[in-house]
């Protein structure tokens, strides 16, 4: 007890941080009806035989983690899971600061950044893939051949990470090469085994996200925008520049954690660089560098300047409390339920319904598709089926176009949504859990009159024959290329 206590008062800043943090996790949540987060308790629901709604391109850890935590109800395990990952995240932080010899405070401190606060658990993710991505660190450093174990589960929280498995090939010790690597792979073995039985291809997930994110996005141009930048880093950018400056003079006596760390810098950036959609949370993996970096540049100004030290740390703190109370904008739920009460109102409430915000009203329990493309809407309204366009939701274009949306039958219509639909037609509603690329193919196929090809194999790998082939072959399908060479 007494050892307890002691420990407690030795590191009640941490102890405080944590709860501050963790508060304002909840409250974020609490506040925020989050896109990302609901469809990743959708699909945890699916994983049991609970849902109606599946996204196969999301990663599996944290709908499983929601899965385990939903008996203590599912309003419950949302709150649980980011109690958990925010202690995860603590605990992952102040030892690998003790790993790697330098000041845990500070490091924990510079890693709750407003820019972490924002991005950690809004979307579901981020931080306790951070946290494992820490975990992969720590005990790569103390050279255990399972670290890999952590990068694996990190990877299968975001599949992003998957770029860090080159950081286990730095290590001089083949077999120990080898050993991470297995350990790697060893949580994609049931990840594998469940894509295979649901759609007859283990890399389903994989070439899903592949496609929403990269292949049926190549028009996309977009630049990169160094406020994003700016945004993640604030003050700290001075301190970590030091820091790397630091590192650079003294090279020959650096660190496994500093190459580490700076090898997650260059992959992260060239992973965004290289991505047509530009989201700056993609460089949530940024701020690990950042804080690590920015600790070591302000340890060099303390030796070289008490007083400049402790007005750098000020800059710091004034920076956190002035960003901070601006990043809980409340996003509520009652538009969503306005709709739903308006479509049990109409007495459509069984009916085959489209939205723009279809993700939201899967998450209140009313089964609802994506909207379908312009070209299709009137072939959907035809069928029975009912369209609800909300007026806040940048997507699609042609909702905005009232003159377009009068062509079609209104069975209701306020400033905040409209319901499209022919009085009497209803079309029952279906299980939703379609893959991306078969979901685009059946409307091109209506469309355009052509089928492009869905086999994962074909998404992944169209342009390297011999990866195609091999990943048939895996498949347990031929060892040749596809006849289909149609895609979006």
């Amino acid at each position: 007890m007494n050892k307890l206590k002691e420990s407690l008062m030795e590191n009640k800043l941490l102890i405080l941080l944590f709860i501050l943090s963790t508060t304002f996790f909840i409250y974020q949540h609490l506040t925020n009806f989050s896109w990302d987060f609901a469809s990743y308790v959708l699909n945890s629901k699916y994983f049991i035989g609970k849902g109606f709604y599946y996204e196969h391109y999301r990663p599996p850890l944290m709908p499983l983690i929601l899965s385990a935590l939903s008996i203590f109800s599912w309003l419950l395990a949302e709150y649980i899971f980011i109690i958990l990952a925010s202690l995860l995240f603590f605990y992952t932080s102040v030892k690998l600061a003790n790993s790697s010899g330098i000041n845990k405070e500070l490091f924990y401190l510079f890693s709750l950044t407003p820019f972490t606060l924002l991005h950690g658990f809004i979307n579901g993710t981020e931080l306790l893939s951070l946290a494992l991505l820490e975990l992969f660190l720590i005990f790569t450093i103390k050279e255990k051949s399972y670290a890999g174990l952590f990068l694996g589960l990190a990877a299968l929280t975001r599949y992003n990470f998957l770029i860090f498995l080159v950081l286990i090939f730095i290590n001089k010790d083949i077999k120990k090469i080898i050993k991470n690597v297995f350990f790697f792979l060893l949580p994609f073995i049931p990840w594998f085994i469940y894509n295979f039985q649901k759609t007859g291809n283990i890399f389903t997930s994989f070439a899903d996200l592949y496609a929403i994110g990269f292949k049926f996005r190549e028009y996309i141009n977009l630049q990169i925008d160094i406020l994003d930048f700016l945004w993640i880093s604030g003050f700290l950018i001075l301190f970590a520049f030091i820091g790397i400056i630091v590192l650079i003079k003294n090279w020959k006596e650096k660190n496994k954690t500093s190459i580490l760390i700076l090898l997650i810098c260059v992959l992260t950036l060239y992973q965004f660089y290289t991505t047509p959609l530009k989201v700056v949370r993609y460089l949530f993996p940024l701020a690990l560098p950042l804080v690590y970096f920015s600790v070591l540049g302000i340890n060099f100004i303390k030796k070289k300047s008490q007083k400049v030290f402790t007005i750098s740390l000020f800059i710091v703190l004034f920076s956190y409390s002035s960003v901070i109370p601006s990043l809980a904008i409340s996003t509520s739920k009652e538009e969503y339920q306005d709709a739903i009460s308006k479509l049990n109102e109409l007495n459509i409430e069984e009916c085959r319904v489209f939205s723009n915000e279809w993700v939201m009203l899967n998450y209140l329990e009313k089964t609802t598709e994506i909207f379908p493309r312009k070209e299709l809407l009137q072939n959907r309204i035809k069928e029975g089926g009912i369209i609800v366009l909300f007026s806040k939701t940048p997507e699609p274009e042609w909702a905005k176009d009232k003159n377009f949306l009068k062509k079609f039958p209104v069975l209701y219509e306020s400033n905040k949504f409209i319901i499209l639909g022919e009085k009497g037609k209803c079309n029952p509603e279906e299980r939703i859990d379609k893959t991306y690329v078969e979901l685009t193919s059946k409307e091109v196929n209506e469309i355009y009159n052509y089928t492009i090809n869905t086999n994962p194999c074909f998404t992944l790998f169209d342009k390297k024959p011999l990866l195609e082939k091999t990943c048939n072959f895996v498949n347990f399908k031929e060892f040749k290329q596809d006849a289909n060479r149609n895609f979006a």
